[in-house]
């Protein structure tokens, strides 16, 4: 079953890729190409754009709801920005629609300079709408049902903690943390460190190394700590080290 964020992600995509095709047929039309055929295909892309902006909005309405009890402190302007951006790029869509569709009735040009300003104005607010929706999803975590592999660093980094709190063994819980019911590692560079997609790890990594990989990505500063790095760096070193590519 689709998640709600799902849903709101769908349609979104919908408008994303209209109001730019949107703009292409505009300046298409204004340059001379593509004739008879580009003016039959422009009220689709128009259509799809304010479907889309519509669809969009809609079920924004609902993930909005999600997004407040997920964001915290200063997040939440982000969800606000976003938000009423969307509200906005929603509003101009369907005025440049309602234009463009009355100047067809009154059978005069539909791509003119101000029509192709107007169209270049939504790209815009559609660009930015899509970097603070983005910021949302992979910094705050609002849509990721479940928390996503998130939730995997997290739990795994618990017990990892957990397991150095009860005195287990350095390289003994870094096994067990690199392991894929862990931190998940071993999902990416195997089960002993040998490499699958991600590269050999076996004789040991550097946390700088680490750092500038996955600091952004799954095993933020926050979740897996330097403590953390060392420990499973303390099995690593136990192996032997392979040769072959380690970036």
């Amino acid at each position: 079953m689709l998640h709600l964020s799902e849903h709101h992600g769908a349609v979104a995509h919908l408008a994303v890729v209209a109001i730019p095709v949107y703009l292409i047929v505009l300046l298409c039309r204004r340059a001379g190409v593509g004739g008879p055929a580009l003016a039959a295909v422009e009220p689709w892309v128009v259509g799809a754009a304010v479907a889309g902006t519509l669809l969009a909005g809609a079920t924004g309405l609902l993930v909005w709801g999600q997004a407040q009890t997920t964001l915290r402190a200063g997040h939440f302007a982000v969800g606000t920005a976003h938000f009423w951006l969307g509200i906005a790029l929603t509003v101009v869509v369907a005025v440049l629609a309602g234009w463009r569709l009355r100047r067809v009735q009154q059978g005069r040009h539909t791509h003119g300079h101000a029509l192709v300003a107007g169209g270049a104005l939504p790209l815009v607010a559609v660009m930015a709408q899509g970097y603070l929706g983005g910021r949302m999803t992979y910094d705050q975590g609002v849509g990721v049902d479940r928390g996503g592999e998130f939730a995997q660093t997290g739990s795994g980094a618990a017990a990892l903690e957990a397991a150095l709190a009860r005195g287990v063994a350095l390289a003994d819980a870094g096994r067990r943390a690199f392991s894929r019911s862990g931190l998940g590692c071993a999902s990416c560079h195997g089960d002993k460190a040998q490499g699958l997609r991600g590269p050999s790890l076996s004789g040991g990594a550097e946390l700088g190394q680490f750092r500038r990989v996955h600091g952004d990505g799954l095993f933020p500063p926050a979740a897996v700590s330097d403590r953390d790095f060392t420990a499973v760096d303390a099995w690593l070193r136990t192996l032997p080290r392979r040769r072959g590519r380690r970036d």
